[in-house]
C-alpha cells in the first residue's frame, strides 16, 4: 500500500541534521510557523520528531529536544498534547533506558521532562508527562537541578518569566527557621509568599507612619508658647 509522504519529513530532518554545528533558528521557527495551532500538523510533525529522537547521533537528539521546546513555546495546545502523548513519552523513556545514549543527552532529556511535568501540572489532560516523571524518579533516574528553560521570544514571555520568578522565590523561601534558629522544611506557594510580602510591607509602612506621627506630636508639645505683649 502506498504511504502518503509526511509533509514535515524533509523540514524536520533538515532542522535537526547531524551536519549542523549549532541550532538553526531560522529553520526551527519555520517548523513552528508551519505547525501553528493545527492539531493534524502537530501530529504529523511529531511523527518525524519521534523518529529523530531515536537517532544514533547525539547532536540530532539534542537539536530535536530544542525543536520540541520551541514548538511548545510558540504553538498551541495541540503541541502540548503531542508532547504528553503515550507515543512521545514512551520514546523519551526508551532513549533514557538505552545504555548506548550519551549521558549529556540523557541529562538534557531528564531536565526537559522535569520542566514539562511542572509546566503541565495544572492541566489534567497532560498528566501523562507528570506520571512519566514520577516513574523515572522511582527508577532512580537522577534529575538535574531545576533550571530556567531556554527562552524563545514570544508574546507571552513576560507571563512565563513571572511564573519562573515565582517558582524560584518559592524554592528560595521553602526553608525557614524556627524560634531556636534551626532549619525547618516548609512549603509555601508563590501566591502565599507574595501575600506575606505584601502584608509585611503594609505593616512596615504603617509602623513608619506611626513613628513619624509620634515624633511630630512630641515636637509640637515641646515648642514654647509665644510671649504675650503686656498692655
Amino acid at each position: 500500500m502506498f504511504k502518503v509522504p509526511n509533509p514535515f519529513d524533509e523540514l524536520v530532518k533538515k532542522t535537526t541534521s547531524e551536519m549542523l554545528t549549532a541550532e538553526n533558528w531560522e529553520l526551527i521557527m519555520e517548523v513552528c510557523d508551519r505547525v501553528g495551532t493545527d492539531s493534524e500538523r502537530a501530529r504529523q510533525c511529531f511523527e518525524v520528531i519521534n523518529e529523530r529522537m531515536l537517532h544514533r547521533n547525539a547532536n540530532v537528539v539534542l537539536y530535536t529536544v530544542t525543536l520540541v521546546q520551541s514548538l511548545l513555546e510558540n504553538c498551541g495546545q495541540s503541541v502540548k498534547q503531542e508532547v504528553s502523548s503515550r507515543a512521545f513519552t514512551t520514546t523519551l523513556t526508551r532513549v533514557l533506558n538505552d545504555k548506548s545514549v550519551h549521558e549529556k543527552v540523557k541529562s538534557r532529556i531528564l531536565g526537559s521532562i522535569q520542566q514539562w511535568a511542572f509546566d503541565f501540572r495544572q492541566d489534567p489532560t497532560l498528566s501523562l508527562m507528570e506520571e512519566t516523571y514520577t516513574k523515572l524518579r522511582a527508577q532512580r533516574f537522577v534529575f538535574p537541578p531545576p533550571q530556567k528553560p531556554e527562552k524563545i521570544s514570544t508574546a507571552s514571555d513576560v507571563e512565563r518569566q513571572k511564573e519562573e520568578d515565582d517558582l524560584q522565590l518559592a524554592l528560595a523561601l521553602s526553608l525557614s527557621t524556627d524560634g531556636a534558629g534551626a532549619v525547618k522544611q516548609s512549603y509555601q506557594t508563590p501566591a502565599a509568599i507574595r501575600s506575606e510580602i505584601t502584608r509585611k510591607q503594609t505593616v512596615a509602612s504603617t509602623t513608619g507612619l506611626a513613628r513619624r506621627t509620634t515624633r511630630a506630636s512630641g515636637a509640637s508639645a515641646a515648642a514654647p508658647e509665644p510671649k504675650r505683649k503686656v498692655q
